[in-house]
């Protein structure tokens, strides 16, 4: 049996760590796991070279979540995984593509920077690589062609592992990140020569991916099967800022106005079902409002008892949060930080998460019953 293999199926309290999409925002999420990766490392000398990847038993995430969870999965320190973002940014992200070239190819910026990118990361490593994939590894896409959404798992007793182990992992990043109009669709071979056309999985309620992974963790049909309580399931998720954002005269849109805005449309309804569901099922320290009639679900807990202890960590792009965290910008740049494509954005959205980590990831928040053993 091999180490992930025993890791996977052993008993004892199970940890997760889940990571949303939102395109160059994605460097947000990382000021957060800075924050985590100190608290865990501080708690946890015994544990040589300390990696996220030794805490959490599985980390999964959507579209640019996608990209930080298989780092983060083989291994690399969330310090390193950030130089490589403020690096990667700029390039993805860099010019557009003209107007002819977007009409024909239905893609805003020319994916292939993104695949060198995805390539000098992960190199020839396939998804089943149990040795240099260092924990339970989760990519969510979306099946374009069978509209079916994929939380492809590296779980070694998968109902489709031996279908799916060699589909390269640079392969199911790119077609988690392959979102509609921004980049075109992933083929990949998906087992027995069956090609499947895959597109960004932000584009289905698993943008936020946490729900999708507490019940691969947790349903019958997926081969992990972990118990669920409080104490013996616990999940951080992470996101890449929202806002409380009203959009004028949407009766003057037109059609590609609202081809562009699909995207975030879904992102906003996962990240807030997602959010709701999970809160129904625990008591978290986290909670947030979820709107104005079932506020934070206070008094509301399914069954009456935990299903889960749950974390979630996110940062309101809105002026008043941003004014509260020690950001002096205009109501017009505040909005501009909001976009999933802009990479002159990065390095303002990293010092955001920077602090917004620093103030909202609490060491109590950690139950000591996952620390590692």
């Amino acid at each position: 049996m091999t180490a992930l293999k025993e890791r996977l199926t052993s008993s004892g309290p199970k940890r997760i760590l889940a990571l949303d999409g939102g395109g160059i925002r994605g460097i947000v999420t990382l000021g957060f796991l800075e924050k985590i990766e100190r608290i865990l490392a501080d708690r946890h000398p015994h544990v040589k070279d300390f990696r996220l990847s030794h805490y959490f038993d599985l980390i999964g995430g959507t579209s640019t979540g996608s990209i930080i969870a298989a780092l983060l999965a083989i291994g690399m320190k969330v310090s390193d995984i950030k130089e490589m973002y403020l690096h990667l940014g700029g390039k993805i992200f860099g010019k557009k593509k003209g107007i002819f070239s977007f009409i024909a190819k239905a893609e805003k910026y020319d994916s292939n920077p993104l695949k060198k990118e995805l390539e000098a990361m992960f190199g020839d490593m396939p998804l089943g690589d149990q040795e240099r994939i260092k924990t339970g590894l989760c990519i969510v896409a979306k099946r374009a062609d069978t509209f079916s959404t994929w939380p492809i798992i590296n779980h070694p007793n998968g109902t489709y592992y031996e279908m799916n182990a060699s589909i390269p992992l640079k392969d199911a990043v790119r077609a988690s990140t392959a979102a509609p109009t921004y980049f075109i669709p992933e083929v990949i071979n998906v087992g027995n020569e069956e090609l499947g056309t895959f597109i960004d999985g932000g584009v289905s309620l698993a943008n936020n991916p946490a729900l999708q992974l507490f019940m691969v963790a947790t349903l019958k049909g997926f081969p992990f099967h972990w118990d669920t309580g409080s104490d013996e399931l616990f999940l951080v998720s992470i996101g890449t800022g929202i806002s409380t954002k009203r959009t004028k005269q949407f009766k003057h849109k037109h059609l590609g106005d609202w081809a562009a805005r699909i995207p975030e449309l879904f992102m906003e309804d996962a990240n807030y079902f997602n959010q709701l569901i999970l809160q129904y099922l625990s008591q978290s320290p986290t909670a947030r409002q979820i709107n104005s009639e079932v506020g934070a679900l206070d008094n509301d807990l399914l069954h009456g008892q935990s299903a889960l202890s749950y974390l979630r960590y996110n940062v309101k792009l809105d002026k008043d949060e941003l004014d509260e965290l020690g950001f002096d910008l205009s109501s017009k740049e505040v909005e501009d930080l909001r976009a999933m494509d802009k990479a002159k954005n990065r390095f303002e959205l990293a010092k955001i998460g920077e602090v917004a980590g620093e103030k909202f990831v609490i060491q109590d928040h950690f139950p000591e019953v996952f620390n590692i053993k």
